[in-house]
């Protein structure tokens, strides 16, 4: 079993081509049978594509209050806040799109209360998306909240939620949602008239999804359980499955049914309401293992998802196989995977009127997605937007117009499969790109573009919904190494310059200061430490070690480290009052 540990590490650790128009559930179909005429000249069943082209919610606002949100009992509809500044979106190509962030232009988040009491930014990340209504609108969850999109220019209209929001799912028609707060925390909403219809606590939820109808909403967690909630009763049914649960699906078919992904190495499907497992994949995978690959191991899985039109059972996983089980009610059968070329991750079930045009959409854990017709055949790709594939997580979600709207990595994306434009929300950030600095006073980033890094900053102050970053200007040299704080809110950016590094001071509320010079050398891989509010220590591979200090502006050598090998730790030693060296065979070295 996977433990939460390594799941948390994991998560810490997104022409004419194949012109489906997709629906929430298979609304609608393909025009005058174009998708069945141009599928004919895509790979066979089982073909590989190309090599080539390709967490979770406090804050302040207002919506329901922090006190309803904690009681879970609100007393009256979500109110939306006001709408908020346009921006416009990023236009480009569902082959090359980008989770970098234009250093150029402000970065956007929300200010909010911490649980010590002060104020800090937090950009806005997206972890989920979910059309409502006809789908002219969607609901986006992340950290600074639950935000109302218009699809069409994804345009932030209004936040209805504070955050951190850790996951939203909408019905097939767009009637109601749900979100999930901290705690597994879960409410209801009927839409448009945002009215709480039902409020439940689960097992934290890592996948929710809406059954076909509408009426119940089924949880994944990682605490080995599948929880089935009735609407309309605001009753709970669970499922222990002894293993982490990674995906639900609740079966159109048979209400009460539930498939789930899990890593017990197999996708299945439950009873949750009379409390008896149903269906497993793993006898007929052994079958098709023992005839085709007799040394494949089949690994955890991921995603699972049931097309009632074809009624057929998708799954996939670490293996990097999309499974295919047919007959699911008579005699099952699987066919030969498909090999999409990295762990399947996300599935979106299904486009297509009829069983020829039926295709689900695929997510890779290189942040790739991928049209996958139910017999096999490959349609058009968004990214990849990573060069490999890792522990990078994506979650996609169909619209009626047959865009799909994508949240990769924390970012927000439009994905239009009929011409492959993408379009970029300009409003969400990809965290682990950001280089920041946050103090009491102010949060300070260097965002790095195309050769160009940028200095932001936003002051802390009375909690909001959406605010901006101020740009002070470029940074005066080659990338950014460290943002070292000094007491009183005076930081040292630390760049280069002819392959030695330079120091640019920012004092508290001020403008960013001529760069200094030093005599180290920026050859990469050196370390820092801090000494005391005034003075931050600087290791150098070959054991140099300067001192940085903001009065005097500047830095110095105090001394080399002597031995050799890597420098395996550094930091201040009090006792000594001396600098204290890791590094290789030679145990502890001090300098000066």
């Amino acid at each position: 079993m996977r433990t939460h540990l390594l799941g948390l590490l994991a998560r810490v650790t997104a022409g004419i081509l194949f012109p489906l128009v997709l629906g929430a559930s298979g609304c609608c179909g393909c025009p005058m049978g174009l998708c069945t005429s141009l599928m004919k000249g895509l790979p066979g069943p089982g073909s590989s594509p190309p090599t080539t082209g390709p967490s979770l919610g406090v804050g302040g606002g207002a919506g329901a209050s922090e006190a309803e949100a904690e009681e879970g009992e609100p007393s009256a509809p979500l109110a939306p806040e006001g709408a908020q500044a346009e921006r416009q979106p990023v236009h480009g190509s569902a082959q090359e799109p980008s989770l970098s962030l234009d250093s150029r232009l402000p970065m956007r988040g929300a200010l909010q209360k911490q649980a010590n009491g002060k104020t800090r930014f937090v950009p806005h990340s997206a972890t989920a998306a979910a059309p409502i209504g006809d789908g002219s609108s969607f609901v986006v969850a992340g950290v600074t909240g639950l935000w109302q999109h218009d699809t069409k220019t994804l345009a932030k209209r209004s936040r209805l939620v504070p955050g951190p929001v850790l996951d939203v799912a909408a019905a097939p028609d767009g009637t109601r949602f749900a979100y999930t707060l901290s705690g597994g925390r879960v409410r209801v909403v009927e839409y448009p008239s945002l009215k709480q219809s039902a409020a439940a606590t689960v097992d934290v939820p890592v996948r929710m999804r809406f059954s076909a109808d509408g009426k119940h909403v089924a949880f994944g967690s990682e605490s080995d359980t599948v929880t089935l909630l009735d609407v309309a009763t605001g009753k709970t049914h669970v499922f222990d499955t002894d293993e982490d649960v990674n995906d639900v699906f609740p079966m159109p078919d048979r209400p009460g049914e539930v498939a789930y992904a899990s890593d017990d190495d197999e996708f299945a499907i439950v009873d949750v309401l009379k409390g008896r497992k149903v269906f497993g994949s793993e006898p007929l995978v052994e079958r098709w293992r023992s005839t085709n690959r007799p040394f494949f191991t089949m690994r955890d899985q991921q995603a699972v998802a049931y097309d009632p039109v074809t009624k057929t059972l998708i799954g996939g996983g670490d293996d990097n196989m999309l499974w295919r089980v047919d007959d699911l009610r008579g005699s099952p059968s699987i066919r030969s995977p498909i090999e999409l070329g990295g762990n399947v991750v996300e599935i979106a079930c299904c486009a297509g009127q009829t069983a020829v045009d039926r295709a689900a959409y695929v997510a890779v854990d290189d942040l790739r997605v991928r049209a996958v017709a139910l017999d096999g055949r490959l349609g058009p790709q968004f990214g990849p937007l990573m060069s490999s594939v890792g522990s990078f997580k994506i979650r996609i979600a169909l619209v009626p117009s047959g865009d799909l709207l994508i949240a990769p990595q924390g970012t927000l994306y439009r994905w239009v499969p009929r011409t492959g434009e993408a379009l970029r929300s300009s409003d969400y950030a990809a965290p682990a790109a950001l280089s920041a600095s946050a103090l009491d006073a102010d949060t300070v980033y260097v965002l790095c573009d195309t050769g160009v890094c940028m200095v932001h900053r936003v002051a802390h102050g009375a909690p909001a919904a959406d605010v901006e970053t101020v740009i002070l200007g470029d940074l005066p040299g080659l990338g950014m190494r460290a943002i070292l704080p000094f007491d009183g809110g005076t930081r040292a950016i630390v760049t280069s310059k002819d392959n030695k590094l330079r120091l640019v001071y920012l004092a508290s509320g001020g403008a960013l200061e001529a760069p200094i010079d030093t005599s180290a050398e920026a050859s990469f891989g050196e370390k820092y430490a801090r000494r005391d509010g005034g003075t931050h220590g600087c290791i150098l591979p070959g054991g140099d070690v300067y001192e940085i200090t903001a009065s005097p502006r500047g830095a110095r050598k105090v001394g080399t480290a002597a031995g050799s090998g890597p420098v395996s730790s550094f930091n201040w030693d009090v006792a000594s009052k001396r600098w204290r060296i890791g590094r290789g065979a030679h145990g502890f070295v001090y300098v000066p």
